[in-house]
């Protein structure tokens, strides 16, 4: 009987759990004692693998003050530290890039459909720069955002993308941007190289299951090594029913028949029993959490020892909406 506490292999890791603990805002950035202290706990208490907060590429961006700054003069001695922490424990660490606005000199947030061959190839060459600030900074792999509504999420997605160039229309060129990304990091450097996508996008004329799953295929055939499926706005966008969740794991089921790289799957997950019942029943095989590893950093103890088997987070989403790396209630 598989068990999230398994230890398990995740492509070319090996991972003391199925649980990835996956980060967001970072609101502590001016006390980094702090910082290292959540790592150390999160690290100690039985994760699989640790997806950091958001990693911000452009000064301008939108949620530049809730995440740090990869160009920031303390970013690298920070990023070694907490890869140091990490690794003390075994335990691997992807840094999670994004960005939501693109800035070009004074003209800011260009739509996609604006963008120029010379703007998409300077956002992959900044995501390239940053993929090397983490390999050179210990890091085991690059986490790319393109769920939820970050840029790159919006321009995969035919509700925002109406280009009429190599870089629109079908599935396969609204991904081009980021499959020529890939293939290009792939070949170049040493890193799990991991993307956060949406599993479908709720809007009129968006971004489907169908695309999603035909947009995964194509992530592994540029040679993704891993696969985290997220929703909209996530964790926002649901509320959490038997029926949602259904279509989920049967969305899911079909994308783990359907690609042979790992699938991390998160969606408000807060018990030992209903996640362990999943790992034996459906295809899923690996977990994301976040909102119990910011309500206490290191609840996984006490499942492993069996003293509890939920997370004492309320789901009350303080933390997601006031941006916090802390909890409001603990």
């Amino acid at each position: 009987m598989k068990t999230i506490f398994d230890k398990c292999k995740f492509g070319d890791l090996t991972l003391n759990s199925r649980i990835i603990r996956t980060g967001l805002w970072e609101s502590q950035q001016k006390n980094l004692d702090a910082v290292y202290e959540r790592y150390e706990k999160i690290a100690s208490s039985g994760v699989g693998l640790i997806t950091s907060e958001l990693f911000s590429i452009y000064l301008k961006d939108k949620f530049i003050e809730h995440s740090f700054r990869m160009n920031s003069l303390n970013f690298m001695p920070m990023a070694r530290k907490i890869a140091e922490i990490t690794h003390n424990y075994d335990v691997p660490i992807f840094g999670q890039v994004e960005f939501i606005k693109y800035n070009r000199g004074i003209d800011l947030d260009i739509p996609v459909n604006d963008l120029t061959i010379e703007d998409i190839r300077k956002i992959q060459a900044d995501i390239i720069d940053a993929a090397q600030k983490l390999q050179f900074a210990g890091f085991d792999g690059i986490q790319l955002a393109v769920g939820n509504n970050f840029f790159l999420s919006k321009f995969t997605n035919p509700y925002f993308n109406q280009r009429d160039d190599d870089y629109g229309g079908s599935v396969l060129n609204r991904m081009r941007l980021v499959l020529e990304l890939i293939k290009i990091m792939k070949d170049n450097l040493d890193l799990h190289i991991s993307v956060k996508i949406n599993s479908f996008d709720g809007r009129k004329g968006g971004f489907d299951s169908n695309e999603s799953l035909e947009a995964c295929k194509l992530l592994c055939k540029v040679g993704v090594d891993s696969i985290q499926l997220t929703r909209p706005l996530s964790p926002l966008y649901f509320t959490k029913t038997t029926s949602d969740e259904e279509k989920f794991v049967d969305y899911v089921d079909e994308l783990v028949g359907s690609v042979d790289v790992p699938i991390i799957v998160g969606g408000g997950f807060d018990s030992l029993n209903h996640m362990n019942d999943l790992l034996n029943n459906v295809g899923i095989e690996f977990f994301s959490m976040y909102r119990p590893f910011v309500c206490e950093n290191d609840f996984l103890v006490n499942w492993k020892n069996g003293s509890e088997v939920e997370s004492r987070c309320l789901k009350c989403n303080s933390c997601y909406r006031t941006k916090k790396s802390t909890c409001y209630h603990y």
